[in-house]
């Protein structure tokens, strides 16, 4: 939406320690399920010197059965009161959500195990390649204005609390790509999503690189 938000929210300046890559959120959608897993089989492709890169397959029974969910969406399974609540969890996905969250936040903790959560997932609707974050989230608008223009920027509405994936971690955003059809790969938005996911993490050890050597945040600029 306002790809000038990158220079107006102020860096924290804080180093990026852990990166998440995370596919099959959503079982059906397939682009992120096919990344996830060619970067657990190659993990060296997504090692970066100045941070640690950890990836997940988020829903692996809705993954099994290729459906969106099998009991509820998992993408709206992570507010305080559904990860929090001290009953048992009712449902698979609540399961894996307490599970992601342990992993990457707690969402509850000022700290957060991960610094940036990268959730990939792809759509009927002709969105093209956006990237969906917080309006505060001054890392990932920096990501996004990194990519280029192709890329668009698309920000949350403004709500107490957020329920997708990616809240869990420091900062984080839905890759988000279409139009695909649920359930398939298509092979060009696979091998374009995957050179953004490798761009975006070139991008985050380049700036780790420049904090470290006392010059700042580097001004994001879009890949050759």
């Amino acid at each position: 939406m306002r790809r000038g938000m990158a220079s107006i929210l102020k860096d924290d300046l804080r180093a990026v320690r852990r990166v998440a890559i995370v596919g099959g959120t959503h079982g059906n959608e397939r682009n992120g399920v096919g990344i996830a897993t060619h970067l657990l089989a190659n993990p060296d492709a997504a090692k970066r010197p100045s941070f640690e890169t950890t990836v997940l397959l988020a829903n692996p029974a809705a993954i099994e059965q290729n459906r969106r969910y099998v009991d509820e969406d998992l993408n709206r399974c992570f507010t305080a009161h559904k990860l929090h609540k001290l009953q048992p969890c009712p449902t698979r996905e609540s399961k894996f959500a307490r599970r992601l969250d342990f992993e990457l936040g707690p969402k509850c903790d000022a700290e957060r195990a991960v610094d940036l959560v990268i959730d990939l997932h792809n759509t009927t609707s002709d969105c093209g390649y956006a990237l969906m974050m917080s309006r505060t989230d001054a890392l990932s608008h920096a990501v996004c204005a990194a990519l280029g223009p192709r890329v668009r920027c698309c920000e949350w509405a403004d709500a107490p609390e957020h329920s997708v994936l990616p809240s869990c971690g420091r900062a984080g955003f839905t890759l988000e790509v279409g139009p695909v059809a649920c359930g398939i790969t298509d092979v060009e938005t696979y091998r374009e999503t995957l050179r953004l996911v490798h761009a975006a993490l070139d991008f985050v050890h380049a700036r780790n690189v420049a904090l470290e050597a006392g010059g700042g945040a580097p001004a994001p600029r879009p890949p050759p």
